[in-house]
């Protein structure tokens, strides 16, 4: 991991919605209306955390078709990852 990566992640996870959203993604994938409701914001403000943790490579998401309306759906669903770090870890990755 490079420190643009890590800058990143850190961005994307560094807020209490973010962290509600990867928690109930944590529990299987979610479509956004779905989601905004659980999480209990708004969809424009649910975009803009996904958008910041799908760059940073934590979720991703999928169109999905269907016969009646609404005919798509975005699906999201959380991308398995480990994060550890110390001082001595941030210290590697910033040189």
């Amino acid at each position: 991991m490079d420190k643009k990566s890590l800058a990143e992640i850190l961005d994307a996870l560094g807020n209490e919605h973010s962290l509600n959203i990867m928690a109930v993604l944590a529990g299987g994938e979610c479509y956004v209306s779905e989601l905004a409701k659980i999480v209990g914001i708004s969809r424009p403000l649910l975009y803009l955390h996904l958008k910041k943790l799908e760059n940073a490579g934590l979720v991703e998401s999928e169109i999905r078709h269907f016969e009646e309306p609404p005919y798509t759906k975005k699906f999201y669903k959380a991308k398995n990852f480990e994060l550890i770090l110390s001082l001595s870890k941030i210290k590697e990755i910033v040189k």
